[in-house]
């Protein structure tokens, strides 16, 4: 039994019922022909339409299943990429924590080497204050031995134009006492041209008179070079007091030296722990 005529007998049912209303309505039986005739068009018509539905059911059907397949293959795979980043995600999570660690670590010790070098650097500027107080006493030390100094050097330069002045007396006095040998050595030459006068006496007196003159020329004489003398011993002791004065500036000066050399690497340490 072909598929038309399957058809024809499922639509066949209508005209049967068109019939039972045409024997109640036997007025219309002439047309009971032309009405079962379009009821066989509209059933041929209706079969059409119900394949092409059935057709674009089927289509649908398996586009929908494709579409699930489609789907469900899209799911998975976005499900393997999703376990993927979660395992990517978890092993950043651990390698983030592990640096967190270290870096908390190397942050430790960065603080505590900081604490270190600002600790070293308050000792360095306490020793570079105590040196600089020290630097400050030592120039008011100097200060004052320079003051004593030019005070000395003073009292050198007065004791010298003394000396110089004593020495143009002495020169005086030696020439005072050259006119006066001229004067013997020609008294002498006037005694020996004397012969019958009466010069004993003259002479007695002349020589009274020159040994007077000796003696006070001898007191004159011994009197400058006592003078001299001390002026030589007191030249003597201002220069041994300069001398160890020059020591005690040179001990001073190295001092100075020395704590400038040490003020020098402390200002060159704070760099090295930086």
């Amino acid at each position: 039994m072909s598929t038309e005529e399957r058809d024809y007998d499922d639509f066949s049912i209508v005209p049967e019922r068109d019939e039972l209303v045409t024997h109640r309505k036997q007025k219309r039986g002439n047309s009971l022909s032309a009405t079962s005739g379009n009821q066989i068009a509209a059933s041929s018509g209706s079969s059409s339409l119900v394949k092409l539905l059935l057709g674009v059911l089927f289509l649908g059907l398996f586009a929908s299943g494709g579409g699930a397949y489609y789907f469900y293959d899209q799911g998975l795979q976005t499900q393997i990429s999703l376990d993927r980043s979660n395992d990517r995600i978890v092993q950043l999570e651990n390698r983030l924590n592990l640096v967190d660690e270290a870096a908390e670590q190397s942050s430790m010790g960065l603080l505590e080497r900081v604490d270190f070098n600002f600790s070293e650097i308050d000792k360095l500027w306490a020793a570079r204050n105590v040196l600089r107080s020290d630097a400050g006493g030592l120039n008011n030390t100097l200060a004052g031995q320079a003051e004593n100094i030019t005070q000395i050097e003073t009292a050198v330069a007065n004791q010298a134009g003394m000396i110089n002045q004593q020495a143009v007396n002495l020169d005086q006095n030696e020439q005072i006492i050259e006119t006066i040998r001229n004067q013997i050595n020609n008294l002498d030459s006037s005694v020996a041209g004397l012969n019958n006068l009466n010069i004993n006496q003259q002479l007695t007196s002349i020589t009274g008179d020159l040994n007077v003159l000796k003696s006070s020329l001898a007191l004159e004489d011994s009197g400058l070079v006592g003078r001299v003398n001390i002026n030589e011993q007191d030249i003597e002791s201002i220069n041994l007091y300069r001398l160890s004065l020059n020591q005690t500036i040179n001990s001073i000066q190295q001092s100075l030296n020395e704590l400038e050399e040490r003020v020098a690497t402390t200002n060159t340490r704070p760099t090295i722990f930086q």
